[in-house]
């Protein structure tokens, strides 16, 4: 399995599944999976039963498209957070910003494929494959950056590591400091080449 089933296009659906997965993905961020039934999703989403088994005739399914939804909208709002710098570097920081800017929302309860992968991934190999892919392609998108602003390639996932424990933090202490700690740590990391960067100048 490639890390095309996060991003490929979804089945064809009638109009109505997208209120669907919306109302999902929000049930699933708040509450977990598990605790979430089909009729909430319904009741959520302002459609009938049947409806609703007709677009997803499975809760699987319902997920795997919650997923998808939430890595479409992640990666968007982060690509519309660094728009407001120009220089590489601080688009990696921005990075950070953006996540302060998620853990100020109160519905927040963690990343969704952190959280999903715990509920679900150990024994579903396409929820696991989903949370991987999503947290690979973050790396890859932050590995830009750091290919642009010309700081070494193990730069990239330090820097990824230090937004996924954020997350975790937040979510356990109902916080955004850990996004506040991790841009700082983000900040002295890149500030260590433009150290060596002027040294060797």
């Amino acid at each position: 399995m490639t890390s095309s089933v996060l991003t490929s296009a979804p089945p064809a659906r009638s109009a109505g599944a997208e209120p669907i997965v919306a109302a999902a993905d929000a049930l699933f961020g708040s509450e977990g999976v598990g605790p979430v039934s089909l009729a909430r999703i319904a009741a959520g989403a302002r459609v009938s039963r049947p409806a609703l088994r007709a677009a997803f005739p499975t809760k699987r399914e319902l997920v795997v498209a919650a997923l998808q939804h939430r890595h479409q909208h992640w990666m968007g709002g982060l690509a519309a957070a660094e728009q407001g710098a120009e220089d590489p570097r601080d688009r990696l920081l921005m990075v950070f910003t953006y996540l302060e800017q998620c853990f100020a929302d109160d519905s927040y309860r963690g990343c969704a494929f952190i959280n999903g992968y715990g509920e679900l991934g150990r024994r579903d190999p396409v929820i696991r494959q989903l949370a991987d892919d999503h947290l690979r392609q973050v790396e890859q998108h932050v590995a830009v950056l750091c290919g642009l602003a010309g700081l070494p390639a193990h730069v990239a996932p330090a820097l990824t590591l230090l937004l996924q424990g954020a997350q975790v933090e937040a979510a356990i202490h109902g916080s955004v400091q850990p996004a506040r700690t991790a841009r700082t740590a983000a900040a002295v990391l890149i500030a260590v080449y433009d150290v060596d960067s002027s040294a060797l100048s």
